[in-house]
């Protein structure tokens, strides 16, 4: 289903770290239909991630996302 009302973004957090929202991210994001409604689906076979841990940081000013590989087991499986 399609979001017919513009939304507009006030804020963007990543991990508990605020990102200041550009001018005109809204109107981009809307003039692209970006907003579309999904039912979340509760399943590990949707998230590409879930072997891997998560970790953002500040770094030298900028955030930096950490992906660790949580086991050895599957690395044959590429």
């Amino acid at each position: 289903m399609k979001i017919k009302q513009e939304l507009i973004v006030t804020g963007i957090s990543l991990d508990g770290f605020e990102i200041p929202v550009p001018e005109g991210l809204s109107e981009i994001l809307n003039n692209a239909g970006a907003w579309v409604y999904k039912e979340k689906v509760e399943e590990d076979g949707d998230n590409p991630l879930k072997d891997y841990d998560r970790k953002v940081v500040l770094e030298d000013g900028k955030l930096r996302t950490y992906l660790t590989y949580k086991g050895k087991d599957n690395l044959n499986n590429f």
